[in-house]
């Protein structure tokens, strides 16, 4: 394992020395994704984000959600998105945005069966008036982020679906 010296060592071998990431990676015999990884991490977070705390990280749903969107959003590199995030492994984002491709799809039909059995509803015009306006407003911008998060949890499973068939 790769002591928090021999990290800023090979940061301060990068930037002020001018090594590139394959030499030192080759001096220190590890994958040179580390190097470029600790090179991201240094970039955003400074020293904080190559010495880390001794131990598992545990992070909550909503972090690895918000991970997640940003990767497919902004089509950052999983090391990129590593980095930006202080996550200390490229792996970590990808085993999270696996965990999501395949949640997707479930998800998914599981809406799309409950929408099949749910009666449908008619609004009467005394329950629109007994909204208020704010009430309203709140409804609708609810049901267009439900509407967003469909749209693009659909174009996730499509992208899943159309990268097996080419693997195929």
């Amino acid at each position: 394992m790769i002591s928090d010296e021999q990290k800023l060592a090979a940061i301060v071998a990068y930037f002020k020395e001018n090594e590139s990431p394959h030499q030192i990676a080759k001096r220190l015999q590890i994958d040179r994704h580390y190097i470029r990884l600790w090179i991201e991490l240094y970039r955003y977070h400074g020293i904080e984000g190559i010495i880390r705390p001794e131990g598992c990280t545990n992070y909550d749903d909503s972090f690895k959600i918000k991970v997640i969107q940003h990767l497919i959003e902004t089509g950052d590199s999983l090391l990129q998105t590593a980095a930006k995030f202080n996550i200390p492994s490229r792996e970590t984002v990808r085993r999270w945005k696996n965990q999501w491709m395949s949640k997707a799809g479930e998800v998914l039909y599981q809406i799309e069966k409950e929408r099949q059995m749910m009666p449908k509803k008619h609004t009467s015009t005394n329950d629109l008036n007994e909204k208020t306006m704010d009430e309203l407003k709140q409804e609708i911008e609810y049901l267009r982020m439900e509407n967003a998060y469909l749209k693009k949890l659909k174009a996730l499973v499509q992208e899943k679906n159309t990268s097996k068939l080419k693997k195929k």
